[in-house]
């Protein structure tokens, strides 16, 4: 009977674990982020959109972060999601969230990305990206 108590205690104490305040955590998956004053999420969401260059004229550029999500791996995954509009930068220029300014204000698209972020190698790259209904897997 004492074996049976300790098992459950265990079992409770193991449970515990992977239950907070936030709800149930999936060991692995995702854990939603506060996306409010974090500049590395918007640096990440510039690095994306940096990236597409596709058969188009200008950049898009990056007008709000709305959701991330994070993912421990070998590095850290992280999925974006955030409002673009038309930036002022031709594709045929270098991309900076500096210079690269919205035409308008106007919200062009939602999109979302994926980035594999491994800091310590000085490593960065896009894994997806999804605007409305168009995907680009990079």
């Amino acid at each position: 009977m004492a074996s049976s108590s300790v098992l459950v205690s265990i079992l409770l104490a193991a449970l515990g674990c992977c239950v907070t305040a936030e709800g149930p955590r999936l060991v692995g998956g995702y854990q939603k982020k506060d996306v409010a004053g974090n500049q590395l999420f918007t640096e990440l969401a510039h690095f994306a959109v940096g990236q597409q260059v596709g058969d188009r004229e200008f950049f898009d550029t990056v007008l709000e972060v709305t959701d991330v999500e994070t993912q421990v791996v070998a590095g850290t995954n992280y999925r974006i999601t955030f409002k673009i509009a038309e930036s002022t930068c031709r594709v045929t220029e270098n991309y900076t969230k500096e210079l690269c300014l919205p035409k308008t204000q106007d919200i062009k698209d939602t999109c979302t990305a994926v980035i594999y972020d491994v800091p310590w190698l000085n490593q960065r790259s896009v894994t997806s990206f999804r605007c409305g209904g168009n995907a680009a897997s990079t």
